[in-house]
């Protein structure tokens, strides 16, 4: 099963809708009213659960409008029409509404898998933009010829098993990654030039002059020191490497729904409403690994959310 297939047959699916996005110009933006105390349609609510999902809004040429998600969609859908009469986004938003659209999840986890996809995927207009970053960064250590342990950054294959060993932080451009080895560099009082943040030279660098530094640069610091408090400065970046030894299976559940979530080297393979058989599993088409979804997972996966091996 696709997780992503609704059977809706969407406009908003199709490349047309580009169109309906490029014309949702900032002239049109400003045309709408900043609040709104109109009547509201009592049909859009009709059917929404008060249970976990996601849930879609379409505009008059039926293109996606906004994807959210919740716990309760019954009560986070009202709460958008609850506040348009103070905010003028939701304002915006729920004039332009003409359906809405929804997807029981079995709970919490299923809801935030589906949502991060359908944003990346389908890009809302309401939505902050958000892509798919195939192409992250990470930090390596490798000894340079004194022996220091010097952060390389380095682009990993995410879909190849064993890129998270010996990783630090993922980040979606090298700008960011230097910002917080620049950021964890000066809260340590390591030596930016040995750690690649300076330009080559000899003696004191310019971070020791400013006491910035201790002094690994002009032999006040050992070596065996200097990569001891790297490696500790670092260590809450690390990426967690895969520890299971197969595909992993996360069980959620409501009175109403059981869905399982197949995961393998942190990859949200697909979702199932029932239990997954080994030589069965199909991943969807635009399975890989995603940043926002490895880090969902694990946060659930620390706060004890029921899985197994599948075997």
């Amino acid at each position: 099963m696709n997780f992503l297939h609704h059977g809706t047959g969407n406009r908003s699916d199709h490349p047309s809708s580009l169109h309906h996005i490029m014309a949702f110009s900032m002239d049109t933006r400003a045309m709408l009213p900043d609040t709104d105390s109109s009547p509201v349609d009592p049909t859009l609510f009709t059917g929404l659960p008060c249970l976990p999902g996601v849930y879609r809004f379409f505009g008059e040429q039926d293109e996606l409008l906004y994807v959210g998600k919740s716990i309760n969609l019954r009560q986070r859908v009202k709460s958008h029409f609850a506040a348009r009469h103070r905010d003028k986004k939701e304002a915006r938003l729920c004039h332009l509404t003409r359906r809405i659209e929804h997807q029981v999840t079995a709970g919490e986890l299923g809801a935030l898998l589906l949502e991060n996809r359908e944003i990346k995927q389908r890009q809302p207009i309401f939505n902050r933009r958000q892509r798919r970053y195939r192409q992250l960064h990470t930090w390596r250590l490798q000894t340079n010829r004194q022996g220091f342990l010097v952060p390389v950054l380095y682009r990993p294959l995410v879909d190849n098993h064993g890129w998270q060993q010996d990783s630090y932080g993922l980040f979606r451009s090298p700008r960011q990654a230097k910002g917080m080895l620049d950021g964890k560099v000066r809260e340590a009082g390591l030596c930016p030039r040995i750690c690649g943040l300076e330009g080559n030279g000899k003696g004191a660098c310019f971070a020791h002059q400013l006491g910035r530094c201790q002094g690994a640069c002009c032999g006040k610091e050992t070596v065996e020191s200097h990569n001891q408090r790297l490696q500790t400065t670092l260590e809450d970046q690390h990426i967690q490497a895969w520890p299971y030894p197969g595909v992993l299976v996360i069980r959620e559940q409501n009175p109403q729904q059981t869905d399982y979530h197949l995961v393998d080297q942190w990859c949200h393979l697909t979702t199932l409403q029932h239990k997954p058989e080994p030589m069965t599993i199909t991943p969807d088409a635009d399975a890989s690994f995603d940043l926002d979804s490895y880090r969902m997972l694990i946060r659930f996966l620390d706060q004890g959310v029921e899985h197994y091996v599948l075997s």
